[in-house]
């Protein structure tokens, strides 16, 4: 179809022209027959690389055009930022686009502003929770990787942005690459499905058997590996040979810095192009560990990428793949969710280490091997399943179905925070009004009626017994306690444990607060590792009161789980105390991502807990709390957290300026630029810069 015929205005047509679209893809066609711009909500279940993404825009265009808001939402906080950048193209035309991705607790009635929100599964939540006066305005939400809903983790999540959305009435456009029956998900969301296999470029899938050294391709071809070469060196050696590139997908981040390295050191080809990339990587942010292990592979035309890497590795490793400076990424799972990084072969390790070997999901490896042909460099794409045990199992995922999506919200966990969301947010009122907001999830979808039932009777007992709501004969309204965890976007144990905690503790110190934090359900999904060695020391520690029990509240937490909090305390603690982020690294063996999450995460939780100190009355505890979310936001010891305040101000930046006299914000703007210009991370334009955000700061605290 071509674009004239979308039957958009001729200005959003002269927009597509002008990013290179002139005809629609079939799912995109199929997607407009299927109702796409008359408000029907849409199933899209089409390959990468197809043109989901316009989907959404068409519909989030669509939508502006008859004077209504739009919401994409995405699963990552780096995603959310690629697409900002992407639909800025359409503020040509006057569309005002905008990001949220943190903030919990804050309700974003700025976002009013916007045309088009982009959002995070997370976030776009706590919006439906805390009613914003434009959600009124949001005609069309586009839930983007709808297949998360089967995430153990997150899942429940997006299950409930669904359901918040058809309650709504709102269009509802959902886009994946990989769901297995995807009628299910259709007929779930009384939707319209598009399902297509139309990519750009054609996919060759394959498996390889080490034993026969030979590849095995759906396309009957059998490709010889030769003797004393391992499968992803033989395909180092073809991408050079044959000058495309190539992605190895491996299942733990180690095993990815351990194999670029290898392939690194067979030293094929001439790599001058990658200097230039290694030089920036060099210069940048990141920590000069991570930037001497990835510079040794760098400068040979290779990467490697995982989530442990910090956000400034990340992008430069992702800009040389694409702009094909480099030859070679080896990476985990998570390049796969969503990042546009696409290769001539893909080659997916098929076994994952979770307490034992397991094979991972046709799922999974479907949307690994969706990366597979880059669309104007590969006249086609292979994906080869590594690792495979026998021709049947390697069949397995190259013929293989995706499996079908599963609910995730029958889960303790899941049904207690929804619970208190759904009365907190005054969605329901009764238990009647849960049943059936419950029985609209896939899991009442799935399973029937019954279901609605046990999640409500299970969710008001553990609520009522945690005094998160009352009813009194009357509606189901949320206590005042209740109604702040649902705000602050926490567990409603992870409340509990820090209450019940803090109310027998007169005084604690950082280190103490930092352990608490990390004993509750929220922390949990942070990923640490190498705790069992910190035994003997935590043992001392508790004896001493510097850290606290492990809480009865969480029946399930062990002694190793209580480890584990005591390593993430240490960390955090080392963090505040202004240990360079080199060094924390080094000894805690953590990767400068994990670092980025866990301070994130420390932040959200110590906010939280001084609010819900607030509450309920532990006013000490709240103040001390508040401090240490500060001091967690910006690494920095307690004299400092005043010229942190200043936009432009750091850890780094702060320490010199404490150092040579400059003690607080009114110090700071007070202060001639040329004074500071020549300390640690200054330079006279930044000195120009901080001195004016300052006088900003000063100027606020004395007209209050």
């Amino acid at each position: 179809m071509n674009v004239e015929m979308i039957g958009l205005p001729v200005d959003v047509v002269k927009a597509l022209r002008e990013r290179g679209i002139n005809e629609l893809t079939p799912p995109q066609v199929e997607a407009l027959r299927k109702g796409l711009l008359k408000g029907t909500s849409l199933v899209v279940v089409a390959p990468t690389a197809s043109g989901k993404t316009l989907i959404g825009e068409l519909s989030l265009i669509n939508s502006w055009i008859n004077g209504g808001k739009g919401v994409y939402v995405t699963p990552l906080k780096a995603l959310a930022e690629e697409k900002l950048e992407e639909f800025r193209f359409w503020e040509r035309l006057g569309v005002k686009v905008g990001i949220t991705t943190g903030d919990y607790d804050e309700p974003g009635e700025d976002l009013r502003r916007y045309d088009w929100i982009v959002a995070t599964y997370e976030r776009m939540d706590s919006i439906f929770r805390l009613k914003p006066s434009w959600l009124s305005d949001v005609k069309v939400i586009v839930i983007d990787e709808l297949h998360m809903i089967g995430d153990e983790e997150r899942g429940s999540v997006v299950e409930l942005l669904a359901v918040r959305s058809l309650l709504k009435e709102v269009q509802l456009v959902g886009l994946s690459a990989t769901v297995g029956r995807p009628q299910i998900l259709s007929d779930w969301l009384d939707s319209e499905l598009v399902v297509s296999d139309w990519r750009p470029v054609k996919l060759i899938e394959g498996f390889y058997l080490p034993r026969k050294e030979v590849i095995v391709f759906s396309d009957g071809r059998l490709e010889e590996v030769p003797k004393k070469l391992t499968l992803p060196q033989h395909c180092y050696r073809k991408a050079i040979d044959e000058d495309y590139q190539l992605l190895v997908f491996v299942q733990a981040r180690r095993r990815a810095e351990e194999l670029s390295l290898k392939l690194a050191m067979l030293n094929l080809e001439d790599a001058s192009r990658a200097v230039e990339l290694a030089s920036e990587l060099e210069s940048s942010s990141a920590p000069k560990s991570e930037i001497e292990s990835l510079t040794r592979v760098v400068n040979k035309g290779l990467a490697y990428h995982h989530a442990g890497l910090s956000l400034a590795s990340r992008r430069i490793v992702e800009r040389g793949f694409r702009d094909r400076t480099l030859r070679a990424v080896v990476a985990t799972p998570t390049l796969s969710a969503g990042i546009n990084l696409p290769a001539r072969r893909v080659v997916v390790y098929t076994r994952r280490f979770e307490g034992f070997i397991k094979p991972i999901s046709v799922a999974e490896f479907k949307q690994m091997a969706g990366r597979a042909g880059r669309p104007q460099y590969d006249p086609y794409g292979e994906a080869i399943a590594a690792d495979v045990t026998s021709e049947d199992e390697g069949w397995g995922y190259v013929l293989g179905e995706p499996e079908p999506v599963k609910s995730t919200l029958l889960q303790e966990r899941a049904i207690r925070i929804n619970t208190l969301a759904l009365i907190a947010s005054g969605d329901v009122r009764t238990p009647e009004d849960l049943s059936d907001i419950f029985g609209r999830t896939l899991a009442g979808f799935l399973i029937g009626g019954k279901i609605s039932t046990y999640i409500v009777n299970y969710g008001l007992k553990i609520l009522r017994e945690k005094e998160m709501i009352q009813e009194s004969g009357g509606p189901l309204r949320a206590t005042k306690l209740g109604a702040a965890v649902s705000r602050l976007y926490i567990d409603p144990l992870s409340a509990v444990v820090i209450i019940n905690d803090l109310k027998k503790t007169v005084a604690a110190k950082p280190l103490y607060y930092l352990t608490l934090i990390a004993l509750t359900p929220d922390f949990r999904k942070v990923r640490i590792t190498n705790y069992r060695t910190l035994s003997e020391e935590a043992r001392a520690s508790l004896r001493t009161g510097l850290v606290p029990e492990p809480p009865k509240e969480v029946e399930e937490i062990s002694y190793y789980e209580w480890l584990r909090a005591y390593k993430v305390g240490r960390i955090l603690n080392a963090w505040i105390e202004e240990v360079p982020e080199d060094d924390i690294i080094r000894n805690y063996g953590v990767g400068s991502g994990d670092l980025r999450v866990l301070v994130e995460t420390g932040e959200w939780l110590t906010y939280a807990a001084s609010k819900i100190c607030d509450v309920v009355g532990l006013k000490e505890h709240s103040k001390r709390l508040a401090l240490l979310s500060m001091r967690v936001s910006n690494g920095v010891k307690e004299e400092l957290t005043d010229l942190v305040r200043v936009k432009g101000v750091g850890r780094v930046r702060a320490r010199a300026l404490y150092e040579t006299g400059i003690k607080s914000v009114e110090d700071l703007a007070s202060v001639d630029p040329a004074r500071i210009a020549n300390l640690r991370g200054f330079g006279l334009k930044v000195a120009h810069e901080v001195v004016k955000e300052a006088k900003k700061l000063a100027f606020i605290k004395d007209s209050t």
